[in-house]
């Protein structure tokens, strides 16, 4: 129903409502029991990540929280995606998730509940982000940048978050 009721203003409005099947997904948000439509980010160029709180890399919410910080403004966002796939490196209680993350590094980005990223996932926007990239995760902290005209870069856990080619993508699609 708010769909309809967001659709009804946005036409009557003159706005033509356009959002791609990636992104027209519920995904339920941390430590809470609410979800968010990923369309409210339609607009943006997203930075999708599936974290770790207990990961050698978890150092990397530092560099994703200084990329929001800095092109938040400019029509960019990370989005967080907790995962325990890979040896169980992330806390079993959402909200240890996300006092991890505030205290530790004062991750201000969107983060979705404690999702499952592998390939054979049942969580809907992985699912849909698996059928439309030959990229998987590895590991914790891939990267996947999607561009506002629907384009799909994938980056390895290895490549840091400030690292130029992650940069350089952002700056690109975000017209800077």
């Amino acid at each position: 129903m708010k769909k309809f009721l967001l659709l009804c203003l946005l036409y009557s409005s003159g706005y033509a409502y356009s959002c791609s099947d990636l992104l027209d997904t519920d995904v339920k948000i941390l430590n809470k029991n609410e979800y968010k439509n990923l369309c409210e980010y339609s607009d943006k160029t997203i930075l999708v990540v599936n974290t770790a709180s207990k990961c050698g890399y978890t150092y990397q919410f530092e560099e994703l929280e200084a990329l929001q910080r800095k092109y938040s403004g400019e029509g960019f966002t990370v989005l967080g995606f907790p995962s325990r796939n890979f040896l169980w490196q992330e806390f079993d209680d959402e909200a240890q998730v996300g006092e991890f993350c505030k205290a530790m590094y004062d991750v201000t980005f969107p983060m979705f509940s404690i999702s499952d990223v592998r390939d054979s996932t049942k969580h809907p926007f992985y699912k849909k982000l698996f059928q439309n990239t030959d990229e998987r995760p590895k590991w914790n902290f891939h990267k996947f940048l999607i561009t506002q005209d629907g384009e799909i870069k994938s980056f390895s856990h290895k490549l840091e978050p400030n690292d130029p080619i992650i940069i350089q993508a952002i700056q690109d699609s975000i017209d800077l």
